[in-house]
């Protein structure tokens, strides 16, 4: 059952458009710049009456867009890589964040210091296909063996698992789970994906359906240009983001909210010319590897599968 969030009142808004997002997850810092924007009135100045969908399953976003049950949804590169493998129509309109801010993280007083010290250690796994490949990759660049690593099924519950002291590895977003761990007086050592040994990737991005960017051009442009707007306030003013974040998702942890905030503020542009630019070499290269790891059913025309075209001029 999905959950959802109005935008920002309690009645549809006459004479605008209706349009709806599917988040991929419960909202955080990822999102802000949507839920920034929808508080200024950027979609409605736009014509857009904005519905936020919160899904109870995080790949539910790219099958609904792809379905066409929702205009727009935030999924992960090698999500909608693997989908469009399998003939699946979704394509990426926009990258949240410019570098992949995702780790391997072990406590300090585990005496990991290096990746090939996770041979003999316990990985918790969330069952995702990448994570292994992933991991591999990191090793070998240190002279590591993945197949001396133990994988262990925990599902999502990833921090309670290392600091309970029930695996040895995890694989976090730094700017949300790293910031909390920190918060819960938790000390981590981390290594980050983005660097020599994995390709960088865009995660999270914001995905349509092709049927939507064929029919609907128009609403995705206005909605692009009202959601980079609210990223580019969201990364000048973090103090002030967070604080709408919390408005829009009361239930969330003030604390981490802000501390997040401050955190990615920076990289949701970082050094791209704009919010949301997209380059072929990362896409071109992350699904080489892909191909290489054998996570995809039969390799894709990356020039299609995504596009800077719907982001502002």
């Amino acid at each position: 059952m999905l959950a959802l969030l109005l935008s920002g009142c309690d009645a549809p808004q006459k004479g605008l458009e209706k349009a709806t997002l599917s988040l991929d997850w419960v909202p955080n810092t990822n999102h802000t710049g949507f839920y920034t924007a929808l508080e200024k009135g950027w979609y409605a100045e736009e014509g857009i009456d904005l519905n936020i969908q919160i899904p109870s399953d995080p790949s539910a976003a790219l099958k609904q867009v792809a379905a066409g049950q929702t205009e727009f949804g935030v999924s992960f590169q090698e999500e909608l890589t693997i989908a469009r493998s399998t003939g699946i129509p979704v394509i990426s309109i926009g990258t949240i964040i410019q570098h992949n801010t995702s780790a391997f993280a072990v406590l300090v007083d585990s005496g990991i210091t290096r990746p090939r010290d996770f041979e003999g250690k316990l990985f918790a796994s969330s069952g995702l296909p990448i994570e292994k490949p992933i991991l591999s990759a990191m090793m070998a660049c240190d002279g590591g063996d993945i197949n001396k690593v133990e994988f262990v099924d925990v599902g999502f519950d990833l921090l309670p698992a290392l600091f309970g002291k029930h695996v040895d590895i995890v694989w976090l977003f730094e700017g949300w789970d790293g910031i909390n761990a920190g918060l819960m007086g938790q000390e981590l050592t981390t290594f980050p994906l983005y660097g020599d040994c994995v390709p960088d990737y865009y995660t999270p991005v914001v995905v349509a359906g092709e049927a939507t960017l064929k029919d609907k051009s128009d609403l995705v442009t206005r909605f692009m240009r009202a959601t980079a707007r609210g990223y580019e306030y969201a990364a000048a003013n973090p103090a002030e983001a967070a604080d709408i974040l919390l408005k829009h998702a009361p239930e969330s942890d003030a604390e981490l909210v802000r501390a997040s905030q401050v955190w990615i503020s920076p990289r949701y542009i970082d050094d791209a010319s704009a919010w949301g630019q997209q380059k072929p070499k990362v896409w071109q290269a992350f699904t080489d590897w892909m191909v290489a790891q054998g996570l995809l059913e039969k390799p894709i025309d990356t020039n299609a599968a995504f596009t800077n075209d719907y982001l502002p001029k």
